[in-house]
């Protein structure tokens, strides 16, 4: 069974979509805000499309199949389990991604941030992909 999962979760690596894509580039190699992501990362039964295991937070990316109804008990369930294994979910629509990146990746630092009680010391600034805004920003942006 444990085979298989990293089977599957090495295809899934592999078959990614556009947004996931994008979205790793964004997380990958310690580049947001310093924190490291893990993509496809099987946790139980469930395979996550990304998990940062310090701030025990899980984000995926969702596409129409998800508003589904059997999408929809499954997520839940999936949802359950983790909240049983202290792991918090954050959920985008494909769209929200492709149509909010900042308003994205925001949500996701805030929310490493809270789990983990931290933030990350940067080493190298200029190779981040996300640093988090100043406070003057973040007010802008709302």
């Amino acid at each position: 069974m444990r085979v298989n999962r990293i089977q599957t979760a090495r295809q899934l690596r592999h078959d990614q979509t556009d947004e996931e894509r994008e979205l790793w580039r964004a997380l990958r190699g310690q580049r947001f805000a310093g924190f490291k992501f893990r993509r496809q990362h099987p946790v139980g039964d469930y395979i996550l499309d990304f998990y940062c295991a310090a701030a025990r937070l899980a984000v995926e990316l969702d596409g129409f199949q998800h508003g589904l109804p059997e999408g929809m008990e499954h997520d839940a369930a999936r949802e359950k389990f983790l909240a049983g294994q202290d792991i918090e979910t954050l959920r985008f629509w494909n769209r929200q991604w492709r149509e909010n990146r900042e308003g994205c990746l925001l949500a996701i630092w805030d929310a490493v941030q809270r789990r983990s009680g931290c933030v990350r010391v940067m080493e190298n600034v200029a190779a981040q992909r996300f640093v988090p805004p100043d406070e003057k920003s973040i007010k802008r942006i709302l």
